[in-house]
């Protein structure tokens, strides 16, 4: 454990779970918890919960539970100890490094010092571009319309032709080669002794910061038409393309209801100038879940902007579904006049290009339009592919009221009978849920839900029904249990039960932080088998389990044991076990 147990166990109380699941699922209060649909699986009807008291969240669907922190290890792929790195940065708590290992000393030593190494380099690129023997560089930039004001508000900067000005640079603030390879900013050959130079010679900078403005990359652009056009720093500890966005650090707090989404640096770098500070873009990458992961923590609702030509349109096509999967909502945006927003910008102005945006159509007409382009509707053969098409399309929608509203509309358009329209889209819709059936007994086993043993089942049912859990605490121990997280699970319940207090769940965040040992622990504290409602059921449950844990335990000690007084008595009461009568009167 590389943190104290009240560290931890302040990071966790101080962490909201329901504001922090808010932004990855809708939810709504209902009694003492909140539900919505779960952020795990697929599903219409919700089923996920969130106990704010018990700070777990558990879904009756998928089985995935836990806590705030397992929570963002299995929706961010983060470490434990990066999720409470996480949550103190998010709560302003302040981590003593007296309680890290060496190891996370020296990595933390070097990602700071590599944050060092980037700003520096950021300030020797900005200020290149100011320098007289590198006018043809901020020409370019103002050529494309970029005022100076704009230029210094991104970091601009150029990085000189000469192939290792920047590392000679660094090299005499005293940073040694193998840290500034690490930085992604040089190169190593294989000839000449293995010289060192400067990856980005000769482009236009972007520095590309994080959501804290610190710079973690740089993007490069040739001025002279050699390929490759751009360049972004490959992924190291600081920067991962999939989970960064260039803008962001701008955009998530230009308080706009909804971000736009474009294609490369110059449109970003344009609509921010124009007044679109909401503006942000991918890096260099196809648009990914992390990205869209991103972007549901600042907005609900994204307008895509990309290029007006064909590998626009697919890309548009390919990041719909991404941002849907999220929750959120999406219009496209293709200009008609001027291939990209910075021409249209130079044309057209702010106004025009709001008003656009305001009236963007949504993803589903934009599909809809697509997939038209590709047929023929005089011929009623081409028709009918087209409507069986768009169907399918529909049918992936998980709104019934959106595929109400979408039916009537596409009906009406199309001269199609609405009913005929929804048999079609039903039938793609039962096809899918087979598909996807077929697909959910493929995925890994890490990925399914998890199977409880009898032992998790029967200590659910003994926090969930402490009325008759004391009928049976006396004929109990915790050491029937396995040892470990159950034994400790049986041992708090048991003393729960006995003193009339709630479980202090303290202990079990700091012991058992991994996500399936806090999967079994949401189980056990939150779900409720509804099976068990009829009493004369929970009742022969309990007295069953009863016995054979009892039985167990003797079987187990006997085989252990040399002690010859424990032995008789093990086997006296192995004899009584078959005649107990646990009495439920008032039960």
């Amino acid at each position: 454990m590389r943190y104290p147990e009240h560290v931890i166990e302040e990071i966790r109380e101080q962490s909201d779970i329901v504001s922090i699941i808010s932004e990855y699922t809708a939810l709504n209060k209902k009694g003492s918890s909140y539900v919505g649909l779960c952020p795990f699986h697929n599903e219409k009807t919700p089923s996920f919960s969130v106990s704010e008291d018990k700070q777990l969240y558990y879904c009756f669907g998928c089985g995935a539970g836990g806590n705030v922190i397992t929570f963002l290890m299995q929706k961010e792929n983060m470490s434990f100890f990066e999720v409470i790195k996480y949550l103190a940065e998010r709560e302003h708590i302040k981590l003593d490094e007296t309680y890290l290992s060496e190891e996370e000393i020296q990595n933390n030593k070097k990602r700071s010092q590599l944050l060092d190494i980037l700003k520096e380099s950021a300030r020797y690129f900005h200020y290149s571009l100011r320098a007289p023997e590198n006018e043809e560089a901020l020409q370019y930039l103002t050529n494309r319309g970029l005022t100076m004001e704009t230029i210094k508000h991104f970091g601009l900067g150029y990085a000189s032709h000469h192939f290792n000005d920047l590392y000679q640079y660094l090299r005499q603030k005293g940073y040694s080669d193998q840290i500034l390879l690490e930085s992604g900013l040089f190169l190593q050959g294989k000839q000449n002794g293995n010289m060192i130079y400067d990856r980005f010679a000769g482009r236009i900078i972007y520095p590309i910061f994080d959501l804290s403005k610190k710079v973690i990359a740089f993007g490069g652009r040739v001025l002279d038409g050699s390929m490759p056009k751009y360049l972004n720093s490959p992924e190291n500890i600081l920067f991962n393309k999939s989970r960064n966005l260039y803008g962001m650090q701008l955009a998530k707090n230009s308080g706009a209801s909804y971000f736009i989404l474009v294609e490369g640096y110059m449109d970003v770098i344009a609509m921010h100038q124009a007044g679109f500070n909401q503006t942000v873009a991918s890096l260099g990458t196809a648009f990914t879940p992390g990205h869209a992961k991103l972007l549901k923590r600042h907005t609900k609702e994204v307008v895509i902007l990309y290029d007006s030509d064909g590998a626009g349109q697919k890309a548009a096509l390919r990041a719909i579904p991404i941002l849907r999967s999220e929750g959120l909502k999406v219009k496209v945006l293709l200009l008609q006049e001027g291939k990209d927003p910075d021409e249209y910008l130079k044309t057209h102005g702010y106004d025009a290009m709001h008003q656009l945006l305001e009236d963007a159509p949504s993803d589903m007409w934009f599909q809809i339009r697509t997939i038209e382009k590709k047929y023929d509707l005089t011929l009623p053969e081409e028709k009918v592919k087209f409507l069986q098409e768009i169907a399918s399309v529909l049918a992936e929608t998980s709104s019934s009221i959106e595929q109400a509203i979408y039916l009537k509309e596409i009906s009406k358009t199309y001269d199609i009978d609405e009913e005929a329209f929804k048999a079609e889209m039903n039938r793609h819709y039962q096809t899918g849920i087979r598909k996807k059936a077929l697909r959910e007994n493929e995925v890994s086993p890490r990925q399914k839900k998890q199977v409880f043993n009898n032992e998790v089942i029967f200590l659910a049912n003994l926090y969930h029904y402490p009325n008759l859990a004391r009928h049976v605490q006396a004929y109990l121990k915790p050491e029937f249990f396995d040892e470990g997280l159950l034994y400790d699970l049986a041992k708090a319940i048991l003393d729960a039960l006995q003193s009339g207090k709630e479980i202090d769940m303290t202990y079990f965040t700091t012991h058992y932080p991994e996500v399936e040992e806090q999967n079994i622990i949401s189980h056990v504290l939150i779900y409720k088998d509804q099976r068990y409602e009829d009493v004369a059921l929970l009742q022969k449950m309990m007295t069953e389990n009863v016995k054979r844990l009892n039985k167990q335990y003797i079987e187990r000690r006997l085989k252990v044991t040399q002690d010859v007084n424990e032995v008789q008595n093990l086997l006296f009461q192995k004899k009584e076990l078959d005649k107990l009568n646990i009495d439920y009167i008032n039960g």
